[in-house]
């Protein structure tokens, strides 16, 4: 007899399960607050290696472009799921 899949059977929300599913949210948070001060420190770094905000958000621009690259697929593959979801 074949396992069901990990994930594939919805669980049912306990106290505990709904306590752990905030924690999880909670952490997550936190993580995306630490990555966002990362990102200004990189952008005050430049800033302050430049001396221009200008030059500082070009960087950033910069940046940006090769995250871009190096993720564009996933990218693509998120927006062709957004059109598809809309066009039903």
């Amino acid at each position: 007899m074949r396992k069901p899949e990990r994930g594939s059977m919805s669980k049912p929300a306990t106290y505990w399960t709904e306590r752990a599913e905030a924690a999880d949210e909670q952490r997550k948070q936190q993580q995306l607050e630490l990555a966002r001060n990362l990102i200004i420190a990189g952008i005050e770094a430049a800033f302050l290696i430049t001396g221009s905000g200008i030059q500082a958000l070009e960087e950033t621009e910069t940046a940006m472009g090769a995250f871009l690259a190096a993720h564009g697929a996933q990218f693509a593959a998120e927006a062709e799921a957004i059109e598809t979801k809309g066009n039903c």
